[in-house]
């Protein structure tokens, strides 16, 4: 017998922690509410569990779409490339579970699995998951490498970023001395006027000319890990 309140209400704080700890992994901090909205929607897709059996095809194509939904719920779009990440981490950490309890009496359907286990101990065991996550991470110092929203402003255009904040060096212009700020320039290029993004995509790509004056740019001589530039 399958209680739909406890179904709920286990799926609701594991889909939570699961989040949680893929945001540790992906250095992006949580905020409450998102979590909250994807631990819903976890919780929600969860009853697919007791549907009637669909087509494999059709269980993991709901099983991804879900996924993607809960992870976009809790962390409204950090960026193709982090949002991967963080969808393969929520997946990551659903598989360490269910793998490592897998137990003789578990059911499946739809790709979902039902666990013989007690609501306590499918708790315990999914908090003892997240906890993992907590001290692989204190080993190895990610919790000092945190991501916020930033906002760069490029003359009238002002575009949201996801910042990554690493206190152990400065970067200064050595013209100025002044700091300066590290920003990518896939994701700047589409609020740059038109010359200008011209300009640069031909600059990156191979052309090794100088920018024409009226462009406004200027280039600084740096030296990094990869030599002198």
């Amino acid at each position: 017998m399958v209680y739909l309140d406890v179904l709920f209400l286990v799926n609701f704080v594991t889909s939570a922690l699961f989040l949680l700890g893929s945001g540790l992994l992906c250095g992006i901090d949580a905020h409450g509410p998102s979590i909250l909205a994807g631990a819903f929607m976890g919780a929600a897709a969860s009853f697919i569990l007791l549907a009637p059996e669909l087509p494999w095809p059709l269980s993991l194509v709901y099983q991804l779409a879900t996924g993607a939904g809960i992870v976009a719920a809790a962390y409204p779009w950090p960026g193709k490339r982090c949002f991967l990440r963080l969808l393969a981490w929520f997946w990551a950490l659903h598989l360490a579970l269910t793998g490592a309890l897998l137990l003789p009496g578990a059911q499946t359907n739809n790709f979902s699995v039902y666990l013989p286990l007690s609501p306590g101990l499918l708790l315990f065991c999914a908090g003892g998951v997240y906890l993992t996550v907590q001290g692989i991470l204190r080993v190895f110092g990610r919790q000092n490498r945190p991501c916020f929203s930033a906002e760069l402003t490029l003359g009238e255009t002002s575009i949201l970023l996801r910042a990554f904040c690493d206190t152990g060096f400065s970067v200064q212009e050595p013209l100025s001395g002044r700091e300066v700020v590290l920003v990518r320039f896939a994701a700047v290029q589409n609020a740059l006027p038109g010359p200008l993004r011209s300009y640069l995509s031909a600059y990156f790509a191979a052309s090794s000319t100088l920018p024409p004056p009226e462009l406004g740019l200027r280039f600084v001589p740096c030296t990094t890990v990869s030599g002198h530039c």
